[in-house]
């Protein structure tokens, strides 16, 4: 037989501290890794699995929980109720309308009752079943809200008792902004389980998950050096003497075998034709070594490489200073030839200094890493070169990812290193986030605009001066440093294609307009057309374009707004902020250069 419990309201307040609960506010986007929004993902906490939540249409997800609980003293109330198993029965004239909110123990809201005009000689109100232990209810009974501690000890609900005789009705819900360290999980079928480290409980994040299902045509964006390799293979490449002159932008979604992609998933098959396209034409080959070539040593000061293949062999080392970012850390290498970073980058972000190191000349052995490994007559340029160190650092990254997370690197410079950081992110779809500053001439621009544009630097400059492109790729195209030696409107692809390899990944180009020397024209063209891809794979928030007039390598404020926004987005993961904009370039008519129109795809990448 059921035992019934009575207590009359005046004795329910408590007016002890109940609880520091955890108070969770954490939302965010949950995509594949290709940009795609995911549906049906379980996101939860690993020390709080009930506080969980399944994204919805949109890949949108939001953990949610009550944190301090705080009770004060008793308030004498004119209603008596009682626990006939799990109904709440009250004894009182007239009728009731309210709401009974229920908290676990730990302050996590579990459930909500609202009723209006309840006539207490008939009805009753069934509450859900608490769990074992402490429970705290929360009651509102015409206007008059008030708080009581019910312990449930088997099947038996019990009132904890307390006196006093001052009144209040104090029921505060405060937000804990204490630093945390908790493992945010993401799960679903057929997709690898993410699990990301937080230090804090109220923030926005943006996670990507691979696919683990067996679609031998899904591409892994963003996970693998280039994940479109063999795709679309090129037997031939026509020489010079069967190219014919094209002043305007090679269409980047024309396919070599004439037909245009019309489905965002075909891109994966152009962005294979460019990719060899370039390094045969442009950049030289940048060989992949063999996996479990790359070993080494990582930690929060130093990273050291050691590439071992066939008998042949080199090794380098970075430095880092992990600049109040917490491990497994977003970073930015910075190449740096003598110039340092002009980028101020921003704690919680790990900085990572390369040695770029190349030699000035047309001809001649080069040096550095590449070379010792692979022979210093090797036609790659120095820019392949440079790129081809920062995938070997990536490669021991994900071998030893505790430190700096390998999936969340962004590469800058200024000058010619911000060369160098154009061609290391569109020769690694690893990187997240590419910011090449001032770049010129062998940077982001299109060659064959710097004889129509009047540039101050032209394409022979890139592999006579310093061979940041290849010299023997380049050497029918580019022969002097005027219109007669310069042939780059033969090339069957330029350099805004190049860098719409970087897609579905994000770049944010960082221009200084008032130099011709950096051909400031022939870089509006270059971006708006790179853009123009970026747009039509759906990804137009990845491709921003920032310009600012000043003296060469020299941080402007006006940069701060879109590349700050750009490292929160894509190195902190805070999916939020507002990114892709193009200011800043000089005003030149675009129509004159590009022919093409960016078609409309459909389907996802």
């Amino acid at each position: 037989m059921n035992k019934f419990k009575s207590i009359a309201l005046e004795i329910l307040l408590c007016t002890s501290l109940i609880s520091a609960a955890t108070a969770v506010n954490i939302s965010g986007t949950v995509t594949k890794t290709g940009g795609e929004p995911l549906k049906g993902v379980k996101v939860y906490l690993a020390s709080l699995s009930n506080v969980t939540n399944t994204t919805d249409s949109l890949g949108k997800f939001h953990l949610s929980t009550v944190s301090v609980i705080r009770m004060n003293t008793p308030a004498i109330i004119p209603y008596q109720f009682a626990f006939r198993n799990n109904e709440l029965v009250f004894s009182s004239t007239g009728k009731l309308t309210g709401a009974i909110a229920i908290f676990s123990g730990n302050g996590q809201l579990i459930s909500t009752i609202n009723f209006s005009d309840l006539n207490p000689s008939t009805q009753s109100i069934t509450l859900p079943e608490l769990a074992p232990g402490l429970n705290i209810i929360r009651l509102t009974l015409n206007g008059i809200t008030s708080s009581c501690q019910v312990l449930r000890v088997g099947n038996e609900l019990y009132l904890q008792q307390n006196s006093g005789g001052n009144r209040s009705t104090d029921f505060q819900l405060n937000k804990s902004g204490a630093v945390v360290s908790d493992t945010l999980i993401a799960t679903k079928p057929d997709f690898l389980t993410k699990k990301i480290p937080i230090t804090s409980y109220d923030t926005t994040l943006t996670i990507q998950m691979d696919s683990t299902a067996s679609d031998p045509g899904a591409i892994a964006w963003g996970k693998k050096e280039n994940p479109t390799a063999g795709l679309k293979p090129i037997s031939t490449f026509p020489g010079y003497n069967n190219l014919k002159a094209n002043s305007k932008l090679p269409d980047p979604f024309m396919m070599l075998d004439g037909t245009r992609i019309t489905k965002k998933s075909e891109w994966a098959n152009r962005r294979d034709e460019i990719q060899q396209q370039i390094q045969n034409y442009i950049y030289g080959q940048k060989p992949i070594p063999a996996k479990g070539s790359v070993t080494g040593d990582v930690s929060t000061s130093k990273i050291t490489v050691n590439v071992s293949e066939n008998g042949k062999s080199c090794s380098f080392s970075v430095s880092v200073d992990m600049n109040g970012a917490t491990a497994p850390a977003p970073a930015i290498i910075y190449y740096d030839g003598g110039m340092g970073s002009p980028l101020p980058i921003p704690k919680g972000v790990a900085k990572i200094r390369f040695n770029a190191i190349e030699s000035t000349g047309g001809s001649g052995a080069k040096t550095g890493p590449f070379y010792t490994f692979y022979g210093s007559n090797h036609p790659a340029g120095y820019m392949a070169a440079q790129a081809w160190q920062i995938s070997r650092i990536i490669d021991l990254l994900e071998q030893k990812p505790t430190v700096i997370d390998p999936y969340k690197i962004g590469l800058t410079g200024c000058s010619r290193n911000g060369k160098g950081a154009l061609v290391g992110g569109l020769l690694d779809n690893r990187v997240a986030l590419t910011l090449p500053s001032e770049s010129g001439i062998g940077g982001a621009i299109c060659l064959r605009l710097v004889e129509q544009l009047g540039g101050g630097e032209w394409p022979y400059h890139s592999i006579s001066y310093v061979r940041w492109l290849s010299e023997v790729a380049l050497k029918d195209f580019a022969k002097a440093n005027n219109a007669s030696g310069d042939n780059t409107d033969r090339l069957p692809v330029d350099i805004h294609s190049a860098i719409a390899l970087i897609a579905p990944r994000a770049i944010c180009i960082i221009d200084n307009p008032s130099i011709n020397n950096l051909c400031p024209k022939e870089a509006w063209v270059t971006a708006t057309a790179g853009k123009m891809v970026f747009e039509a794979l759906g990804v137009a928030d990845n491709f921003a374009y920032v310009g600012a007039g000043g003296n060469h390598c020299q941080w402007r404020p006006q940069y701060d707004s879109e590349v700050n926004a750009m490292i929160d987005k894509f190195l902190k993961g805070n999916a939020s902020s507002r990114t892709g904009s193009m200011t800043g370039g000089v005003s030149v008519d675009t129509k004159k250069y590009i022919d093409w129109n960016a078609p409309v795809l459909s389907g996802g990448l």
